[in-house]
């Protein structure tokens, strides 16, 4: 049997074995997994096996396999606890065909209109579009900054023109 001192670093000892081995979105059933732990640890003293053997590489194994065998029980049950570390696809509402239609032909338009632009001012306009800053733009165009500016609101504004004459203004 073990002593109340023994059995105090025996508990200290599981629990700091099951937080480093635990995974994020476990951490809340910590305890819960050390209490298995022991409860193992404990059988295994019922069968006449010392203490001894209970080495802290000997804990790290124990506690990884009961973490597993929590991780493959949640699996199993589909639980979601909402803290995974995982990325969840969230479903997507698809629009309807006709917005689908309409959406198509904007762009066929946009793209049309774009061609037509001068193609230093297009180039700007572009990355613009992409969501690059002024000084960014006139950094990947090797231009000055006045410049990368004048590039992107001359071509802004020849693709609302373009728009517009097709009736596409906002």
């Amino acid at each position: 049997m073990l002593g109340e001192a023994e059995a105090e670093l025996l508990v200290r000892r599981v629990r700091a074995a099951v937080r480093s081995t635990c995974p994020p979105y476990l951490a809340g059933q910590a305890d819960d997994i050390a209490q298995e732990v022991l409860l193992q640890l404990s059988r295994r003293l019922g069968r006449g096996e010392g203490t001894d053997g209970f080495s802290t590489m000997y804990l790290l194994k124990m506690a990884h396999g009961v973490a597993v065998d929590e991780i493959r029980r949640r699996s199993r049950r589909k639980e979601r606890t909402g803290t995974e570390d995982e990325m969840v696809e969230l479903p997507q509402n698809t629009p309807d065909p006709e917005r689908s239609a309409v959406g198509r032909s904007l762009g066929r338009e946009i793209r049309r209109c774009l061609e037509s632009i001068v193609p230093t001012r297009r180039v700007a306009v572009v990355l613009h579009l992409l969501g690059c800053t002024v000084p960014e733009i006139a950094r990947r165009l090797g231009c000055p900054l006045k410049s990368a500016d004048n590039r992107v609101y001359r071509g802004m504004k020849n693709l609302r023109d373009c728009l517009s004459t097709k009736g596409l203004a906002p």
